[in-house]
């Protein structure tokens, strides 16, 4: 592929006004300052340099001195325009190519060595956490103590000596940590790979340094980019913008996956970073933008007039971004080139290669080398003997650029990794579906390949475990050129399978359904409601429905709509119908009123305004709530539910049963859900209220343990129990959900208000 963009050669027009410039005409009357450089050992274009001073409060000054050519290369003068045109330094060319003549670029303009420079320096007042309290930018005279290489000051960080330079360099290093762990985002990061830089090429020689300078090159971008922003100057930009300033939601949900930094004459959030505003400040021999944004920083602190044009930024921008599209592309195949090139050479000759003795690197070189030339069938034997060092990026090679189906009986192979890999190489997409059996206590799994899959499913007892199956299974069909875009559904528990999974005896003609304990026989009602409810299993609810807890009696009328068993008045179809409130997030109201020419009470409920078509009554009041309960359940079973009259439009909640002597004394289900109402007022559920905060805060604020949570899965909905200890106390309450998350925020909103504890 030929490249997009090409090396340009400097005119005499450039070579006569770089030559023409003098460093002294332009001291007076700025601030001498000093400083050191870390750059690579074979720079010749420094354009940053750095010092800290510790003060006596603890807190420091850190000083960022960026190299000032601006002075030099006035707008629209023939260095600028050329500058313009290449928009950054080509090192990836034979010889590299600057974008400023090298009188600029690698002498006067280089933060060289025991020399004077024209600089703009960022002074940073700083506090021992790390916080940036002010700030100032002048104009400086920059003489550099020590120009350092990065290989230089990685071996200090990682054994230094009690001497002063050693000890500032540690003093920037914790410095770099503090601002590090200040920024939420995806690139300039330290990984257990390497470094990550701002546009998320990773770095894996001397990690920390590259840390320590880029996390004050970037502090240094974000602050001048918050000060245009904040003073409402268009300037050039660097963003990454999703449409969102939640960080944290955009990092969990996509991840690597952001969209591309671009330049724009606004400022906009960069994702990436984790920053409200960026700009390109601290790479002028090197970056046109960074140009740019020094004579607007330097013509707003002199008060003069802006120094371009919104046009004249536009135009830049665009011109820039396009020319990054054609840079990322010949800098690839670049790249890619030399890898190959290098690889040939090492690699060319396989049969003086020992593979036994090459590094776990070496052999994935190998591995990539044989794979993309059609020779891994030479290597196979000794890749098989080797195969505890093989990594995911290997097994890729052999499966999918290789085409060898090797290894494939492994079960041990990290085949997820594999494939997450191949999305990244091949922008493949890799989907999961799952689905559990709670009857077989079995998880199955399909991996789809780019919209097709496997034609039956993997299964395992975990969850994990049966991704990973499914994932090989994929790779197995791909490599036969047997995926399919139908496949077979999940399988579906027989009630055999129950009795099987329980190592229940199955009797001649029938199962004894007697024998079942109340735990068995409840998850025998989740069978049920997946499949189900035959006539024998109904036959045993009614025998054992004074046995059923309150949570097989919601399954059995809300999930299963089953319209029975509303003939034993004895039952709680007030606790019942709290649950299903409780797990649906619904409102619940009583209108209760006595008539004393008959001296009973009238009762309906009225849940997410719905009611029952029928008025409940009973000579007593509890027992009128109770059959205005059974009624709504009724009415739901029956799809008769109507919408609640005006009459509930203000009305107040009316009061909660007491418990009755018969109930569990361990978790009161009515009391947990029942106490949690006031006597005279309605409290609907609080949808956006974070409860299970509320109560870690107060556990906070009064110096108490933790709150213990404790979960059961009901096959559809959960149940969470609270338990903290106060003063001696042990206090508990339950709440439901339809997920672990929402039944810990229940049982929290349960708990603050039981234990009256709400602020």
């Amino acid at each position: 592929m030929k490249a997009e963009i090409r090396p340009r050669k400097f005119n005499s027009s450039h070579i006569q006004q770089a030559s023409a410039v003098n460093l002294a005409d332009h001291f007076h009357n700025r601030l001498s300052v000093f400083g050191i450089t870390i750059d690579d050992s074979s720079t010749v274009d420094r354009d940053d340099g750095i010092w800290l001073i510790e003060l006596s409060n603890g807190n420091f000054e850190l000083q960022v001195s960026i190299t000032d050519v601006s002075t030099v290369i006035p707008k629209h003068s023939p260095i600028d325009k050329e500058a313009e045109e290449r928009v950054i330094t080509l090192y990836h060319t034979n010889p590299s190519t600057p974008m400023l003549p090298n009188h600029l670029s690698t002498n006067l303009g280089s933060l060289e060595e025991e020399q004077r420079r024209l600089a703009l320096t960022i002074f940073f007042q700083i506090d021992s956490s790390g916080n940036v309290n002010n700030f100032t930018i002048k104009e400086t005279i920059f003489t550099n103590k020590k120009a350092f290489s990065y290989e230089e000051v990685e071996k200090i960080l990682a054994n230094p000596q009690d001497i002063p330079e050693h000890k500032l360099l540690l003093k920037m290093q914790q410095l770099a940590h503090l601002f590090a762990q200040k920024r939420v985002g995806k690139s300039g990061i330290l990984t257990t790979e390497g470094y990550v830089d701002e546009d998320g090429n990773l770095i894996k020689e001397n990690v920390n340094t590259h840390q320590l300078i880029a996390e004050f090159m970037i502090l240094t971008n974000a602050t001048v980019g918050n000060f245009l922003a904040e003073n409402n100057l268009p300037a050039i930009y660097r963003t990454q913008d999703v449409g969102t300033t939640d960080f944290d939601f955009v990092i969990k949900t996509m991840g690597h996956c952001l969209v591309p930094a671009v330049y724009e004459s606004w400022a906009k959030p960069h994702v990436g970073l984790g920053l409200m505003a960026y700009a390109h400040f601290t790479s002028p021999l090197r970056r046109f933008v960074d140009l740019v944004n020094h004579r607007i920083v330097k013509n707003f602190l002199q008060q003069k007039s802006h120094p371009y044009s919104i046009q004249e930024l536009n135009t830049i921008c665009d011109h820039v971004n396009e020319f990054t599209e054609k840079f990322k592309c010949d800098r690839a195949n670049y790249l890619k080139q030399k890898r190959k090139d290098e690889l040939e050479e090492k690699y060319s000759h396989l049969e003086q290669v020992n593979i036994d003795k090459l590094s776990s690197e070496e052999l994935s070189e190998l591995i990539q080398y044989t794979a993309k030339n059609n020779r891994l069938k030479d290597i196979i034997l000794s890749l098989e003997k080797r195969k505890q060092d093989l990594q995911p990026k290997d097994f890729y090679h052999i499966w999918f650029v290789g085409k060898i189906q090797h290894f494939l009986e492994d079960e041990e192979i990290d085949t997820i990794s594999v494939l997450r890999i191949k999305c990244q190489l091949d922008n493949s997409m890799v989907d999961y579906k799952s689905h559990y059996c709670p009857i077989r206590q079995k998880n199955f799994a399909f991996c789809y390949l780019d919209g097709k899959t496997t034609l039956n499913p993997e299964e395992d007892s975990k969850k994990n475990k049966a991704r990973q199956k499914a994932a090989l299974a994929t790779i197995k069909s791909y490599l036969k050129g047997e995926l399919t875009s139908q496949p077979n559904n999940f399988p579906s528990a027989t009630f055999e399978d129950f009795i099987k999974e329980q190592s229940l005896q199955k009797l001649e003609n029938d199962i004894d359904l007697t024998n079942l304990d109340d735990k068995l026989f409840s998850q025998l009602i989740d069978y049920c409601l997946k499949n189900q409810f035959e006539e024998k299993i109904i036959e045993e609810i009614e025998n054992r429905i004074n046995r059923l807890s309150v949570k097989d009696l919601y399954k059995i009328w809300f999930e299963g709509k089953i319209n029975k068993f509303f003939n034993f008045s004895n039952l709680d179809f007030t606790s019942v119908v709290l649950i299903y409130c409780q797990i649906n997030n619904y409102s619940i109201k009583y209108r209760i009123e006595y008539n004393p020419s008959e001296e009973v009470y009238s009762a309906l409920c009225c849940i997410n305004n719905l009611i029952s078509p029928e008025i409940s009554v009973d000579a007593k009041k509890s027992r009128a709530k109770q059959k205005a309960s059974m009624a709504y359940i009724q009415a739901y079973v029956n799809n008769t539910l109507i919408t609640a009259p005006d009459i509930f439009a203000d009305e107040n909640e009316d009061n909660y049963p007491e418990k009755n002597a018969d109930q569990d004394d361990d978790i009161n289900p009515k009391k947990d859900i029942v106490n949690s109402i006031d006597n005279n007022e309605e409290k609907p559920t609080k949808l956006n209220v974070d409860w299970v905060s509320k109560l870690h805060y107060l556990c906070q604020a009064n110096h108490w343990k933790s709150p213990e949570y404790i979960f059961d899965n009901f096959g559809t909905f959960f149940s969470c129990i609270v338990v903290l200890s106060v003063e001696n106390k042990v206090l508990k309450s339950k709440g439901y959900g339809k997920s672990k998350k929402d039944a810990k925020q229940s049982a929290s909103q349960v708990f603050m208000i039981q234990h009256q504890l709400e602020t």
